[in-house]
């Protein structure tokens, strides 16, 4: 549009310029960035279609205006640009190009950015409404503007993405901490019922070995003395008196061995 007071020019371009920017600082993901330069770009230059080329490393974030306002997002690799795109991002050098047929032009630019990354931006005019060169330094600001914010984005979506990894990662790391609290318990647990099965164990048999100490000491110890006295008294007294006490003591040693081993296997089944 052409107006004849320039002050009045300046001014429209500079509230288009700050809409345009504050438009694009409002943006939240990638995917709506084209659509909100198809609303403010009409009103800072002329085009038909407008490409944008944001690339990092081997990744390019591809952005895509043309003036009925149809805009779209997409990412392809370096080598996926096409011939024209390619020669600008290999000389660096401004290019424009015209094709009689659709009577358009092209024109491009490629821009060093922050951080080690470039873009690259096309401009397809049509001849009835051609692309000035008055408008470049526009084009710089354009970049400006559209640089920082995809940089910005798309460090946003990476913390994004970090979050959603560490947010993963927490909640196995919680679920392992669960895993080994129960684990532990369940430890603990078979430790307390083992300790108290080898304190139960450990009475038994103490129990056990008292037992057998008075059972089988007492018989025993009567048979010894009784044994111990056979030279000391005459063989009929020792037939008639002491013999068949020896033979209780026996009989009472035979029955206390007897427990003995019964209590031991009742100990030795409880233990397994």
């Amino acid at each position: 549009m052409q107006v004849s007071n320039p002050y009045l020019g300046y001014k429209i371009l500079f509230e288009a310029m700050v809409k345009f920017s504050a438009g694009i600082s409002m943006i939240k993901n990638l995917e709506e960035l084209p659509l909100e330069i198809s609303l403010h770009l009409k009103y800072l230059i002329n085009f038909q279609e407008f490409n944008y080329y944001f690339i990092k490393e081997n990744k390019v974030d591809c952005l895509w205006v043309n003036q009925t306002g149809k805009a779209s997002y997409s990412t392809c690799s370096l080598d996926q640009l096409d011939a024209f795109a390619q020669q600008v991002l290999e000389s660096g050098v401004p290019a424009s190009k015209y094709c009689k047929v659709s009577k358009t032009s092209i024109h491009s630019w490629k821009f060093y950015n922050e951080n080690n990354h470039f873009s690259l931006l096309l401009i397809r005019s049509h001849s009835d409404n051609p692309f000035a060169d008055k408008s470049i330094p526009l084009i710089k600001v354009v970049n400006k503007i559209l640089s920082a914010r995809i940089e910005n984005l798309n460090m946003v979506q990476l913390i994004h993405f970090q979050n959603q990894k560490l947010a993963r990662l927490t909640t196995a790391l919680q679920a392992k901490n669960k895993e080994i609290e129960a684990l532990n318990r369940k430890q603990e647990s078979t430790i307390i019922e083992k300790t108290s099965r080898l304190k139960d164990s450990n009475s038994k048999l103490k129990g056990l070995i008292q037992f057998n100490s008075h059972q089988l000491r007492e018989p025993l110890t009567r048979v010894i003395d009784m044994v111990a006295i056979k030279d000391d008294l005459p063989v009929e007294e020792y037939i008639s008196d002491i013999l068949p006490l020896l033979s209780e003591s026996v009989l009472d040693l035979d029955r206390a061995i007897i427990e003995v081993v019964q209590r031991s296997e009742v100990f030795d089944n409880e233990e397994n």
